[in-house]
Order: structure tokens, then C-alpha cells, then sequence
């Protein structure tokens, strides 16, 4: 798939891969429509671009709100050639710590806005002639992970919701793509991005960074003959990334 002049939707845009993708994908010519819950940080962003974009805000908590917000897109693009699912929160306790409003809002903001804008940008989607969803998986959409039990429900459904998807719309012109990341070297979870870095120096973890995830993430959707899923792990990565410095 060329990226010029194509209409690129992105969630999450103002986060650690989102900001990288949205620069990775100004490079490329694509016409942005970008989408996160600060209406501050997205014209900061915006004034780093290049080209023009169009920028919604809105908290993806809310079911009601994303219901609003994907409409009004759908009214104002005709066609959608990709939407980046990149939004996401995530919660690390106990079940016995975890509550109910951060269940809700985990489900909301990591899975039923996937399923909203999917749903409501569909028609958007098939007048493309190569149209392609791709979401923002986890390996803890794969893995159990003891006091992680919102966060990986939210990803193991959003693993489910992505390749069913793609089986549904198999015979369309619409592709999804779902990316198995492992561990990134942003301030997402429950470490800061500079506990992170300080045991990526040490040597004692791997952490992608999101400049090196958001190119990966382009090279697949420029592939034609993408895979439905692709699954990432930084431990290949800690070597290249010593190398360099």
C-alpha cells in the first residue's frame, strides 16, 4: 500500500508509539486524522507536522462519545484507507485492588471503542479500494499474567475482536492486521519510561523504542502481503540496540 494522500486515522495519536507513527506517517504524505483525549497536546503535535491534519478529541471512556465522534468522521471522510488502533490504558493490581469503574473503563477505552469505530466506519472503510484496520495488540493478549487480569482480558479481546474480523471481511477489500508487541520503552504500565531505560542500559530487560516500533508498523502496512498477525518481542532487539550505542 502507497501512504500518499491516504486517509490515516490513529487513536491514542499523542502517545508514545501514537506520536511516532504520526510522524512516521507525515513523512510519507498520508493525510492524518488524528484522534486523542487532550485537544491540548494534539495541536502541539499538530505544529510539528509537516502537512495539514485534522484532529478530534474525545475520551474513549465514555461509549457514548466515541459513538458521537465516529459518526462525525464518517460524515466528513468519504473513505478511510486506514484506521490505527493505538489507544490503550492499562491496569496492574490485584483483583482484589482493581474496581469496577477502572474494569469499565479499561473494556471502553482498550476494546468497545475498537468495536465502535470498526462498526461505524465500515461503510468508510469498503469505498477503499485497499482498506486496513490494524490494532495495537500485547503479549499479554497471549500470556496470562498474574496481577494484570483487566489489562490482559482487554487484550486477549482485542486479539479476538481483530482476527475475527479479519475472517469475517476476508472475502472484502478490507485487511486487518493485529500486532503482538511486546514490552516498549514509553511511560505506559507500571514502570516510568526512565526505569525502563535505566534497565535497558544495565542490560537487564529489552525494551523496543517507539521510533523503531512505528517504522516496523508502516513497513507492514506498505506490505501487500501482510500477515493477519504479527507477533513482536524485544529480546532480538536488545542486541541492535546496543550496537548502535
Amino acid at each position: 500500500m502507497k501512504l500518499l494522500n491516504k486517509n490515516i486515522i490513529i487513536t491514542g495519536s499523542t502517545g508514545g508509539i501514537g506520536r511516532e507513527l504520526v510522524k512516521n506517517l507525515d513523512e510519507e504524505g498520508a493525510n492524518l486524522i488524528l484522534i486523542s483525549r487532550s485537544d491540548s497536546e494534539l495541536q502541539n503535535l499538530k505544529e510539528e507536522l509537516k502537512s495539514n491534519c485534522i484532529t478530534f478529541s474525545g475520551n474513549f471512556s465514555d461509549q457514548k462519545e466515541i459513538e458521537v465522534l465516529s459518526k462525525k468522521i464518517s460524515k466528513e471522510f468519504k473513505t478511510i484507507d486506514v484506521l490505527i488502533n493505538a489507544a490503550g490504558v492499562g491496569v496492574y493490581k490485584s483483583i482484589e485492588e482493581e474496581t469496577l469503574e477502572e474494569w469499565n473503563n479499561s473494556m471502553n477505552i482498550n476494546v468497545t471503542s475498537q468495536f465502535i469505530l470498526i462498526k461505524n466506519l465500515s461503510k468508510n472503510l469498503r469505498k477503499s479500494k485497499d482498506s486496513l484496520v490494524i490494532s495495537i495488540g500485547s503479549g499479554a493478549g497471549v500470556i496470562p499474567m498474574a496481577g494484570r487480569s483487566i489489562y490482559c482480558t482487554t487484550k486477549f479481546a482485542v486479539r479476538g475482536l481483530t482476527l475475527s474480523l479479519a475472517e469475517e471481511y476476508r472475502r472484502t477489500s478490507v485487511d486487518f492486521c493485529l500486532i503482538t508487541l511486546g514490552s516498549t520503552l514509553t511511560s505506559f504500565g507500571p514502570m516510568s519510561f526512565e526505569e525502563k531505560r535505566s534497565e535497558m542500559e544495565k542490560g537487564k530487560k529489552a525494551y523496543f523504542t517507539p521510533d523503531w516500533v512505528a517504522k516496523k508498523l508502516i513497513s507492514i502496512i506498505k506490505d501487500n502481503d501482510r500477515r493477519v498477525e504479527y507477533t513482536l518481542f524485544p529480546s532480538h532487539y536488545a542486541t541492535e540496540w546496543h550496537a548502535k550505542g
